[in-house]
């Protein structure tokens, strides 16, 4: 009989990729700028941390990029295709090039307001105020400005009043009708 003894195999596991990769199968042919991304960097052999590190970017986003929860900004782009080795952004199939913004993002209307709340968010990116800032200002909350930006609801004539006075709407004759004395 052989004697029974403990051993312990220690071995550096940055040598070697994870067994599994959490279940999300390895994208033979992609169709995402994400899945081009994984799969480039499943055949380099690499981590996500080297991977993110050679694309100059965090952990974080390259993972949001796998995913396709975000897109690669404009000036992410060049290093992506350097690291791809083509420009998936001219590819129809794939889209696109896209940021992360948002098609309304600091959408200032030309001309006269349309109503309060263009009013209170032009004010407020004039004055680099926060909807908290400017809430306390007017001593309500900052929900209730959020409301007002969204059009969801609408000021009663008291904060209507003061609200016209603190952004000085007033610059020509003021029409008397529409506010209560």
């Amino acid at each position: 009989m052989l004697p029974f003894c403990e051993r312990v195999i220690n071995v550096e596991r940055a040598k070697y990729l994870p067994s599994h990769n959490r279940s999300i199968p390895v994208p033979k042919e992609p169709k995402t700028i994400g899945e081009h991304l994984r799969k480039r960097r499943l055949e380099l052999g690499i981590f996500q941390s080297e991977a993110a590190r050679r694309l100059r970017v965090s952990t974080v986003n390259l993972s949001r990029w796998e995913c396709d929860k975000v897109h690669p900004t404009w000036p992410q782009q060049p290093a992506v295709i350097a690291y791809l080795g083509f420009d998936p952004f001219t590819n129809p199939a794939l889209g696109s090039p896209k940021g992360n913004e948002t098609r309304s993002v600091a959408f200032l209307p030309s001309g006269a307001l349309a109503n309060i709340g263009q009013a209170i968010i032009r004010h407020s990116i004039k004055m680099r105020k926060t909807r908290k800032q400017f809430a306390q200002e007017l001593g309500v909350s900052p929900k209730t400005v959020w409301n007002w930006k969204t059009g969801r609801r609408h000021p009663s004539h008291v904060l209507r009043k003061r609200i016209v006075a603190f952004l000085g709407l007033f610059t020509a004759a003021p029409d008397r009708t529409s506010l209560p004395k």
